[in-house]
C-alpha cells in the first residue's frame, strides 16, 4: 500500500526558497544574518498576526488561509537553520601572550 504524499506546506514551499538563496551566499556569517533577518520579519508578521486575530494575512474566505501554526512551524524551523549554521561558526583561539 503506497502512502499518499500530502502536497509541500506553505512552510515548505518558503523553506525551499530560502535554502536556495543561503546556497547562493558566500558565507556562514552572511547565512546566519540572513536568517537572523528572517527570523524577525516573521515573528513582526506573526505579532500583527495575532493583533488583528489573523485579519493581517486574511486572503479570501477560502481555505488555505495563514494560521497561528504556520508561523509557528515557519519561525522553529529558521529557528533550527540559524543553529546549524551558528555551529558551524569558526573556533576561536585565545592564543596566551607571554611577557618579556
Amino acid at each position: 500500500m503506497e502512502a499518499n504524499r500530502a502536497s509541500p506546506s506553505r512552510t515548505d514551499r518558503y523553506l525551499t526558497r530560502v535554502e536556495t538563496h543561503l546556497r547562493a551566499l558566500k558565507s556562514d556569517a552572511t547565512r546566519r544574518d540572513f536568517i537572523s533577518r528572517e527570523i524577525d520579519k516573521w515573528e513582526e508578521r506573526y505579532a500583527r498576526f495575532v493583533e488583528s486575530a489573523g485579519e493581517s494575512h486574511r486572503g479570501g474566505d477560502g481555505s488555505g488561509q495563514p494560521t497561528a501554526f504556520d508561523f509557528a512551524e515557519t519561525l522553529i524551523a529558521l529557528g533550527a537553520m540559524q543553529s546549524r549554521y551558528a555551529e558551524r561558526q569558526p573556533e576561536v583561539r585565545h592564543v596566551r601572550l607571554q611577557r618579556a
